[in-house]
């Protein structure tokens, strides 16, 4: 299970410095409807991507989930393979829209935008963001839900584009 203290302990291991209460389930976000059908079925049948975006002392990083199981890749954390690293520097803006039952997350790099999405707290329980985010097996905390509102407030902050 991929409670706070085990995603904390996995930064750290990796040499970050995760900043508390910072930290949610992220996927990349649809192109379109038919893009968002399509990621849809996937996760209907476990091909579906997800990430712990986490607020570090120097960067935003991603790290992947399993498909198999409510926990990161084991290759995240021994190889640091499917991390993804994006140090505030590089980042010049951040938009975060609501579009349905979730966040659009575009983050603006010199010369590309990330997007991301980000499942709105209110279901979260109902959708996959609660499975990677369980505090415990009490179903009843989940960190992505704790955390969005100021992680969301904290992205719309950074940037270095005024």
């Amino acid at each position: 299970m991929a409670n706070t203290k085990r995603m904390n302990q996995i930064l750290e291991k990796m040499g970050f410095e995760p900043e508390e209460g910072k930290m949610i389930v992220v996927s990349y976000a649809p192109e379109n409807l038919s893009d968002m059908i399509a990621k849809l079925l996937g996760a209907i049948f476990q091909s579906f991507n997800f990430f712990a975006l986490s607020f570090c002392k120097e960067s935003i990083v991603l790290i992947p989930f399993s498909t198999y199981c409510a926990d990161v890749k084991k290759e995240a954390v021994v190889k640091k393979e499917g991390i993804l690293e994006l140090p505030y520097s590089s980042i010049r803006s951040v938009e975060v829209s609501e579009t349905g039952l979730n966040y659009r997350i575009d983050i603006r790099l010199e010369d590309e935008v990330i997007s991301l999405s980000a499942q709105q707290a209110e279901l979260s329980h109902l959708r996959m963001s609660w499975m990677y985010s369980m505090e415990d097996w009490t179903f009843v905390n989940s960190w992505h839900k704790n955390n969005l509102k100021g992680t969301l407030k904290a992205l719309k902050e950074i940037g270095t584009d005024e």
